[in-house]
């Protein structure tokens, strides 16, 4: 019979009881032990891709999935709410010369300043996402198009003020171009939200176009009148 069952039976133990059920109790701790450690490496490597999935690697913004729920999850609620959310398209100005003349490593380091900057500028509730290369969506609930023009022009002017802390000899400037968009409760409430969140990405996109074609280094608002 196991000594330590024993004990528990027989309300009786002995020293031989005691040392056979050292050993025991050893085993059954360095079990305990290594299943805690084995649950705590799943839970750390659980945490890890979770994290990756939100987040994008280099810049720490959200990642483009995660940006993408935030604005489909932003409809829902704004459906619901009756209140009007912005999305934005926001881009670097001519950003392929950072890589070319001073390398991609600075390139990088130009995108991490971006989005440090970019959150200086924005309030605790609006969310920023890298979407690709040097492309970022920007949400704004709750916003109708006068506050939406009023955080865009303050993004655009604190981006093109700001200093960039980068291994690159000389300093390195940068511009945006924003396109911006509305999202109206009440208008197509019908129409599901991933259909919606396409419309939306697509005039945030030509608004932003239109800004790059306008000069650069502005906002731009989507009308039916944008050109395609």
């Amino acid at each position: 019979m196991n000594p330590i069952l024993h004990i528990f039976e027989t309300d009786h133990y002995d020293l031989i009881d005691a040392l056979l059920s050292l050993p025991i109790s050893g085993f059954l701790l360095l079990g305990v032990l290594g299943l805690r450690k084995l649950l705590l490496k799943s839970d750390d490597k659980q945490l890890t891709l979770e994290t990756l999935a939100q987040f994008d690697p280099l810049t720490n913004s959200l990642s483009r999935t995660e940006i993408l729920y935030r604005a489909s999850e932003e409809i829902d609620r704004s459906r619901r709410n009756k209140h009007s959310f912005a999305l934005l398209e926001m881009d670097i100005d001519h950003f392929k010369n950072v890589n070319d003349l001073l390398g991609h490593h600075v390139g990088d380091e130009v995108l991490i300043n971006l989005v440090r900057h970019s959150q200086e500028a924005l309030r605790s509730i609006d969310s920023v996402g890298r979407i690709g290369g040097e492309e970022f969506l920007i949400l704004l609930p709750e916003t109708e198009a006068e506050g939406a023009a009023q955080i865009a022009e303050r993004l655009r002017k604190h981006i093109a003020n700001a200093i960039n802390d980068t291994s690159a000899p000389i300093p390195v400037k940068i511009t945006i171009s924003i396109g911006v968009t509305i999202f109206e409760p009440n208008e197509n409430h019908r129409i599901a939200r991933g259909i919606v969140l396409n419309e939306l990405m697509n005039k945030a996109d030509l608004a932003m176009y239109q800004a790059k074609n306008e000069g650069r280094n502005r906002v731009a608002f989507w009308s039916a009148s944008t050109p395609p």
